[in-house]
């Protein structure tokens, strides 16, 4: 299978400084991506700084020691590259993507944001409106309200409960210092994962990342370990209120991280539930009920246990109550009757469709080894389709027992 053969062709290197380098030579690829990864996100903020990572990743597009304002872009562009960035609640990442004999201007960049960042004032204050246009515009979409909300209730302690956007009042009130103090303290090597995949030299692109990266202070890792909130007993309920023609529903309940053996259970409930027109729930409240007209589950791979999504659109004029109600009852049904055989099959192909799916092209490839090794490590894909397999039909049922009943659950109805 190929992402068996990309996981085995990988290989850790690690710099003196703290750098890990993962390299994934493919000679079948006429192309090279590089994704720089680290370690800050959400989960390293706090109240009056939420929103600072994802600030500091439009301010390092702005301009460095060497690359001026726009040369990032206009250097991709000259040698028909793509680039792009992402903060989530774990990490922050960057990529390019080059034909693979003109790929190393990327290491170049990645060095120099880095250590060399450049924060003006005036470009500051720019960013800054731009990214509280984007909270206002997630704000004003329906879903986008309901499901901050419904975040933001989930959690009491953990700062999974910030937007990764920040809230309004602390984007205002961002400073510069604050920015580069966190530039400083997380945009580190001994704090960062540098992934290459395609067609390279393993031994030429060490040597050049040891001559632009090697001298760079090593810094410190970001090993927080952040109070978990304490296990829900009873559900929470909020409502809000929309010019939406059209009810929603989001209910959430509190997923296993990465690091926990349910995290299998997980992938396996999700497709039972979610994934499909034969789901359970798009079976139950779409086609039998007709309460919903679209239905859909979510989860992420996350450090520390985040959030399992299951979202409704309901049908004009049916009352939430009433899809609520069904949807418990399908929860109950998967918690008392573990699925058939021929479900879990389904399920489990899915689920293995998915991370074949996951490993085609070589960004994905650098994304996915990216995305464990700064969570865990990327040997956990080396075991994902086996871990899947084996999973039985009870341990599905148990898992939802334990972490899918009511009285986890955080409800959220957006009325029109």
């Amino acid at each position: 299978m190929l992402s068996a053969q990309v996981i085995d062709r990988v290989r850790r290197h690690r710099l003196s400084n703290g750098l890990t380098v993962l390299t994934s030579e493919d000679p079948a690829t006429p192309l090279v991506t590089s994704m720089i990864w680290y370690r800050v996100g959400t989960r390293c903020e706090a109240p009056g700084s939420t929103g600072v990572s994802h600030l500091l990743e439009h301010m390092t597009f702005k301009g460095s020691a060497r690359f001026s304002k726009g040369e990032i872009d206009a250097v991709t562009t000259r040698n028909g590259g793509a680039n792009n960035a992402l903060t989530s609640n774990d990490f922050t990442a960057y990529y390019f993507t080059f034909a693979s004999d003109r790929w190393w201007p990327a290491l170049e960049i990645e060095a120099d944001r880095m250590h060399n960042s450049l924060f003006d004032p005036a470009e500051f204050e720019l960013e800054r409106r731009v990214v509280i246009e984007e909270l206002k515009t997630e704000l004003d979409d329906p879903w986008g309200a309901l499901r901050l909300a419904v975040e933001g209730r989930s959690f009491r302690r953990h700062p999974y409960r910030f937007p990764v956007l920040g809230l309004y009042e602390d984007l205002r009130n961002l400073t510069p210092a604050q920015l580069m103090q966190h530039y400083r303290r997380y945009y580190c090597p001994a704090n960062a994962t540098l992934v290459l995949a395609g067609r390279f030299s393993t031994a030429a692109a060490l040597d050049r990342i040891e001559r632009l990266f090697g001298d760079f202070p090593a810094g410190e890792p970001c090993r927080l370990e952040l109070p978990a909130d304490p296990p829900r007993r009873r559900s929470q309920r909020l409502q809000l209120k929309s010019p939406s023609r059209l009810a929603r529903m989001l209910v959430a309940f509190r997923a296993p991280s990465v690091r926990d053996p349910d995290h299998y259970a997980l992938h396996i409930a999700d497709k039972l539930l979610g994934e499909g027109r034969l789901c359970r729930l798009y079976r139950r409240l779409v086609e039998e009920e007709g309460v919903a007209s679209s239905l859909s589950c979510d989860f992420a791979d996350t450090y520390d246990p985040y959030l399992f999504t299951i979202s409704a659109e309901l049908q004009r004029g049916r009352d939430p109550l009433e899809a609520e109600r069904l949807l418990f009852q399908e929860l109950r049904r998967l918690a008392q009757e573990p699925p058939g055989e021929e479900e879990m099959l389904r399920a489990r192909i899915q689920c293995l469709f998915a991370f074949l799916s996951s490993f085609e092209t070589s960004l994905d490839q650098a994304f996915q080894l990216g995305l464990m090794e700064t969570l865990l490590r990327y040997e956990y894909w080396a075991n994902y389709s086996k871990r899947i397999e084996e999973l039985t039909a009870d341990e599905v049922s148990n898992f939802a027992g334990r972490c899918l009943a009511r009285g986890r659950a955080t409800i959220g109805i957006l009325q029109p």
